[in-house]
């Protein structure tokens, strides 16, 4: 869900078949080689299906549904027997800067209320854990500065190389260090989720 034009295709192909459904058709190429696997459309009751699946893959998408329970029970519904459910979100509206306002975010998740509604959507956690850690006290500063300064918000920017390799870098080797402590903050949360 929100797969864009299918930047991920590639190596989730290495598992099965894969089908997208992407809500913006301007980021999707006609030309492309994975048009065809995907619906152009929003994932609501517009979007039918005959196919079920082992996994659904939601990348920052929820946050971006005004009826999250819904979309969760329509993902649910389209899951095979032991199939399951990954996703990532924002992570606490206590970060909520411009640039959640700038791309249409309805809210930002904690672990509380992800296990609200994917229990009501029917859903049981497997497992959930904040990501990003080094990044909540940034947000902070944003959201900070964006309090003392009415600069309207810009589109992010894709950093320049070095910093880029240098950031990936430390994201990294936070996962493989302090992640695994499980903190209790981080400006994503990924879940991993399966039917009951």
């Amino acid at each position: 869900m929100g797969c864009g034009d299918g930047l991920f295709f590639p190596d989730l192909e290495a598992f099965g078949s894969v089908s997208g459904v992407e809500s913006d058709e301007r980021i999707v190429d006609p030309l492309g080689p994975y048009f065809a696997q995907i619906h152009l459309g929003l994932f609501d009751q517009s979007f039918q299906t005959d196919q079920y699946f082992d996994w659904i893959v939601m990348l920052d998408v929820l946050e971006h549904i005004s009826e999250p329970v819904a979309a969760l029970e329509k993902a649910r519904n389209l899951l095979k027997p032991g199939g399951r459910m990954l996703l990532t979100v924002p992570a606490f509206n206590a970060l909520w800067t411009r640039h959640d306002d700038l791309n249409h975010h309805v809210t930002r998740y904690t672990k509380k209320m992800m296990t609200l509604q994917a229990g009501q959507a029917g859903f049981k956690i497997d497992n959930q854990h904040y990501l990003y850690h080094w990044t909540f006290p940034a947000k902070l500063l944003v959201r900070l500065k964006e309090k003392i300064s009415s600069a309207d918000p810009s589109p992010a920017k894709l950093p320049a190389r070095l910093p880029n390799a240098i950031l990936k870098s430390l994201c990294r080797f936070e996962q493989a260090t302090l992640t695994q402590l499980r903190p209790p903050f981080g400006s994503s949360l990924v879940v991993s989720l399966s039917s009951h």
